[in-house]
């Protein structure tokens, strides 16, 4: 049998760290007890981070590897760190520091290392809210936040007959409706010479959407739904309609809505390519 090439692949690891004003007491090396959870570890106050670089390539057939997970490691923390002990203990401007800025600047002392495997690196400030910088563009960081709302709604096609309908849907059928809570991502593409940021995405979100659809049944209250059945296909694709306008008129492009119905069903909405996938 003839051996298989290796074919270009990407690689992703989550490196996560916690940022003190005093790393060590002494200056010293701290043990590494816990990556999973964070290194170095936390021993006062601080910001915890966590960072997904991807790296593209061939890998090597001797090793098999694109690049050592000590490598990645090592690298976005001998980055990341410095930076953002200055930014959060030590400049003067901290007030003024971006976390779109800081990102870029990291980007730079990885890519100085990393270059040209380097293919996107991601920075989830919090569970809820990730910038993230990527290869192909980049000029460009995608902001992404993270929201929730209660909603009701029934699953009725009126081509159908009763029975037609209780057997397609089953018990999102029952003439009651039922109820989900809806965790909707929204990611937007920002230019680095623009101002606009987490808190400016999180306003238009609620004002366009989650105002509009939070504890509402859908089918009765929210007109959008009047003549189209609230699937999670459908409210996904409404809810991108209603967002491109108002992301356009502040200046960026909104990449993607995702919506979970539930903790195992979302469907997706990207600005290029426009399916809905469930």
């Amino acid at each position: 049998m003839q051996p298989i090439e290796p074919i270009p692949t990407t690689l992703t690891r989550a490196v996560r760290l916690f940022v003190e004003r005093h790393p060590s007491p002494n200056g010293a090396a701290v043990p590494a007890h816990n990556t999973y959870a964070g290194y170095p570890s936390s021993g006062g106050l601080g910001a915890w981070y966590e960072f997904e670089i991807s790296v593209f390539g061939i890998p090597q057939r001797s090793s098999g590897y694109l690049a050592t997970l000590a490598e990645l490691d090592g690298c976005v923390r001998q980055a990341a760190l410095p930076i953002l002990q200055s930014a959060l203990f030590f400049e003067a401007t901290s007030a003024q520091v971006t976390p779109r800025g800081l990102l870029a600047t990291i980007v730079e002392a990885v890519q100085s290392t990393l270059a040209p495997r380097l293919e996107s690196l991601s920075w989830n400030i919090s569970p809820f809210h990730t910038y993230r910088w990527d290869r192909a563009m980049p000029q460009i960081s995608t902001l992404t936040a993270v929201f929730e709302f209660a909603a009701s709604h029934r699953l009725n096609d009126p081509t159908r007959t009763v029975a037609e309908n209780q057997a397609f849907f089953g018990k999102c059928n029952k003439l009651n409706g039922h109820g989900h809570n809806y965790h909707l991502e929204v990611s937007v593409a920002v230019g680095h010479a623009s101002s606009f940021g987490m808190a400016q995405l999180e306003q238009i979100v609620d004002e366009w959407v989650i105002e509009r659809f939070d504890h509402m049944n859908l089918n009765i209250d929210c007109p959008e739904f009047h003549s189209m059945n609230p699937s999670v296909e459908h409210i996904a694709s409404t809810c991108f309609s209603l967002l491109s306008d108002p992301f356009a008129h502040a200046g960026v492009e909104l990449r993607k809505v995702r919506l979970w119905e539930t903790s195992k069903t979302s469907a997706t909405v990207e600005h290029d390519r426009h399916p809905i996938v469930k």
